[in-house]
């Protein structure tokens, strides 16, 4: 995990990017239902929550002062439209930490088409993001 501020490379947004088909059809939480039902997750969505681990999505910082942030852009997701990368850094940060302490809540998220809208404004910030910082 990063900390606040630190650069994103092209790298780190292919790597999320490549789930972008699979947040829109939501088959990872269809394929899986019965995982998930049970325990909250299952090994398609580990494996998601990784690449955003190991590809610096998430903040390692006090998450806690992030919550309103993430729980006014869930409510009102016209608001991603203008979330920059590190908002929405912080609202992945937020809902990774929430799911650990209460496993299904990234589901949830999947299946509302919430992730979604996140990632498809992380495909909008992609080009802009990089050229910004030189990349």
């Amino acid at each position: 995990m990063n900390k606040e501020g630190e650069a994103l490379t092209a790298e780190n947004f292919d790597a999320a990017l490549k789930y972008l088909d699979v947040l829109e059809s939501r088959s990872i939480i269809s394929e899986n239902a019965g995982e998930i039902a049970k325990n909250g997750s299952c090994e398609a969505l580990n494996d998601f929550l990784r690449v955003l681990y190991y590809n610096n999505w998430l903040i390692n910082t006090r998450w806690q002062d992030w919550t309103g942030i993430a729980e006014t852009h869930l409510g009102h997701r016209e608001l991603l439209k203008e979330a920059d990368v590190e908002t929405i850094r912080k609202i992945l940060t937020v809902h990774v930490r929430i799911d650990r302490l209460f496993p299904g809540d990234i589901a949830d998220i999947i299946s509302k088409g919430y992730m979604f809208a996140i990632f498809k404004r992380i495909e909008e910030l992609k080009e802009p993001y990089l050229a910004e910082k030189g990349n």
